[in-house]
C-alpha cells in the first residue's frame, strides 16, 4: 500500500470525496444493471453452471431444495441464487474452526 501526503484545503477534500463517491455509485449502478450479473439460466445452462445433471436439478426443484422460477412448463434459475445455494454447502476449514 502506498501512502500519499498532500495539502488539500477542506473544500478541495470535500470535492475529492464527493467525486470518488459519485464514481463508486456509478460503477455500482452499472454492475446492478449489467444483465450478466443476474442472468436467468435455462435448465441446460444451470446444469452446466452447477455441474449437476439436468435430472438432478429436476429432482432438487421438485423437492424445493434449490431456488428456481417456473413459468409455464419452463424452469429458470438466477445465476446469483445458484451461487448462493452452492455456497450454503461450504464447510469450514480446520483453521476457521479453531
Amino acid at each position: 500500500m502506498t501512502t500519499i501526503m498532500t495539502n488539500f484545503s477542506e473544500e478541495e477534500l470535500k470535492i475529492c470525496i464527493k467525486d470518488t463517491v459519485k464514481e463508486a455509485l456509478r460503477e455500482f449502478s452499472n454492475f446492478q444493471n449489467d444483465p450478466s450479473s443476474d442472468n436467468l439460466l435455462s435448465i441446460s445452462e444451470a446444469s452446466k453452471y452447477t455441474h449437476l445433471a439436468k435430472q438432478t436439478l429436476y429432482g432438487l426443484t421438485s423437492r424445493r431444495e434449490i431456488p428456481f422460477i417456473k413459468k409455464g412448463k419452463k424452469l429458470y434459475f438466477k445465476r446469483i441464487e445458484l451461487e448462493a445455494w452452492i455456497m450454503e454447502g461450504r464447510k469450514l476449514t480446520k483453521q476457521e474452526i479453531n
